[in-house]
This record gives structure tokens, C-alpha cells and sequence, in this order.
């Protein structure tokens, strides 16, 4: 892969990581109920986008193997930030198994 291709990749990789870690603070500050003019609303709306873009970019760019395990990680996140999760179960409990297995995707295919 040339040098040129990797630095794209990996910057793509660092926006997914970056945003996911930002809808990971919105699903921890989720509040019980919201309305569409709270802030939280707003600030999670933004941030749910620009995950979505991102997990679209990395299928452009990357094997699926890397963008399936991305979009299950991108999955579990929509799912905790607007439905939460049941009583008792641990927001970073959930997402590390689907989170780790991206990771490691992402850092088989940069080698």
C-alpha cells in the first residue's frame, strides 16, 4: 500500500474512532427523556451524523471485513445513544466487544 493511501486511511480511521468516542460520552450523559430542542438532542444529533458519515467512509476505503466490524460497533452505539440500555447493563460493557473487535480489524488490514 502506498504512503499516500495509508496516511488516508489512517486518518479516516482516527475520524471514526474520534467521533465514536464522542457518541460513547453522548449514550454515558443520556438523559432519561429529552425533547428535540434540549441540547443533548442537538449535540447527539450531530455527532450520530458525523458517525454515520464516517462509517460510510471507512466502506469506501477499507475491506469489509474492517467496515462490517465498524458498522456493528456503529450499530450498538445508535442503539444505546437513542433507545438506552436496559436497568443495570453498563454502557461500556456493551460496546467494548463489537468496539475491540474494529480495532483489531483496522489494525490487521494497516498491518
Amino acid at each position: 500500500m502506498s504512503e499516500t493511501r495509508r496516511a488516508e486511511r489512517l486518518a479516516l480511521l482516527e475520524r471514526f474512532i474520534e467521533v465514536s468516542a464522542e457518541a460513547e460520552r453522548c449514550a454515558y450523559t443520556r438523559p432519561s427523556e429529552w425533547e428535540d430542542t434540549d441540547d443533548w438532542y442537538l449535540t447527539t444529533r450531530d455527532v450520530m451524523y458525523r458517525l454515520w458519515v464516517a462509517d460510510r467512509l471507512l466502506r469506501i476505503q477499507f475491506p469489509l471485513t474492517v467496515h462490517d466490524a465498524a458498522h456493528a460497533h456503529f450499530l450498538d452505539l445508535n442503539r444505546t445513544v437513542w433507545h438506552g440500555l436496559p436497568d443495570g447493563e453498563s454502557v461500556r460493557d456493551y460496546l467494548e466487544g463489537n468496539r475491540s473487535a474494529f480495532l483489531d480489524a483496522a489494525r490487521e488490514v494497516m498491518g
